[in-house]
């Protein structure tokens, strides 16, 4: 089975699984799928994806090429993909015949039909709007049929760090050194889950405590460092293994094949209902940059270390309340 057949593969069927499975089952489900088809041949089948209809396939790969050649990642790309190619295969219609209408039609279908939320409405919407200015811009079209779509309104969660009493708790609470590893490693760095699933351990120099992350969001190489913690419970796991795999983080049965973004999101889910409290790998990084800002590093080496691309996103994540900003104002003024 080739790579690029099977992640299609897994990207479709996680798709289809997200409409009829709780979301809390889905890591399960997605090991449990990796591990039975080690061994099988799966192929891409010639069946068109999307209606051939005025050239809308044709289209679509072109947008897609340019959103690659823009630096788009992988991840960004498929997400793209799924979207356009769902709203096309439901209306039917070329990309010139597209009106507000279809587009407003489409929309209302998730929210009664498959019960979407009001954010993930709108990341659909934000989709379709990119697209048909890009057909605007590149004068395909003469105009953008989502411009007149309204935003949808959502109530954004507030984003909360844990504690660290909370953390310790996690981490005490930790029931094997692959756990305790996974949980020190993503704090300390504050990798997202998939770019924790791609360190290998030739990217570690355990010398300098650092990593070099060489597919972060974009595609774009960055170095992070750990912590001493994270050291020592990295090299605890990994005296712990008997394979010779080069990834850092592997399955804990035979072939030990690197473990899946949606393995690493597993282990933490399943230490946060062991320990009744809400965490996910994203709260781990958002706990390192809460504790990096009120530690006093400066806003564009959190930047840096968190790969992002504007410090807007970075202040997005590095939390601060009240008591922050009474403990600032007394600092200077008391």
């Amino acid at each position: 089975m080739t790579a690029n057949s099977y992640e299609r593969f897994r990207t479709i069927l996680i798709m289809n699984l997200c409409q009829v499975l709780d979301s809390d089952l889905m890591p399960d489900v997605m090991e449990a799928v990796d591990i039975s088809l080690q061994g099988f041949e799966i192929t891409d089948s010639q069946t068109a994806i999307i209606p051939a209809v005025q050239g809308n396939a044709d289209i679509l790969k072109a947008y897609l090429a340019s959103k690659s050649v823009a630096g788009a990642s992988a991840g960004t790309l498929k997400q793209y993909k799924y979207k356009l190619v769902d709203f096309f295969r439901r209306t039917g219609k070329g990309f010139a015949e597209i009106n507000a209408f279809d587009i407003r039609m489409y929309l209302a279908y998730f929210k009664t039909e498959r019960k979407a939320s009001n954010s993930y409405m709108d990341q659909i919407r934000l989709t379709l709007n990119t697209f048909f200015t890009w057909l605007v811009d590149n004068d395909y079209i003469a105009k953008n049929p989502c411009r007149t779509v309204e935003k949808i309104r959502y109530q954004q969660k507030k984003r909360t760090a844990l504690t660290p009493i909370q953390l310790e708790t996690v981490r005490l609470n930790t029931e094997t050194p692959r756990e305790k590893a996974v949980v020190d490693f993503l704090f300390s760095t504050g990798l997202r889950a998939s770019e924790c699933a791609d360190v290998r351990l030739s990217d570690i120099n355990w010398h300098e405590r650092s990593v070099l992350v060489r597919h972060g969001k974009g595609d774009k190489e960055r170095t992070v460092f750990f912590n001493a913690e994270a050291e020592v419970s990295m090299k605890n796991y990994l005296d712990s293994r008997s394979d010779s795999t080069d990834s850092l983080f592997v399955r804990s049965r035979m072939p030990y094949s690197q473990l899946s973004t949606a393995a690493i999101e597993n282990i933490i889910k399943k230490i946060a209902r062991r320990n009744a409290i809400e965490l996910f790998p994203h709260k781990l990084r958002h706990t390192f940059a809460t504790h990096s800002i009120r530690s006093g590093m400066p806003l564009e080496v959190l930047q840096m270390l968190l790969g992002h691309a504007k410090p807007e996103t970075t202040l997005i994540y590095a939390h601060m309340d009240t008591s922050d900003a009474q403990h600032e104002h007394q600092r200077i003024y008391a």
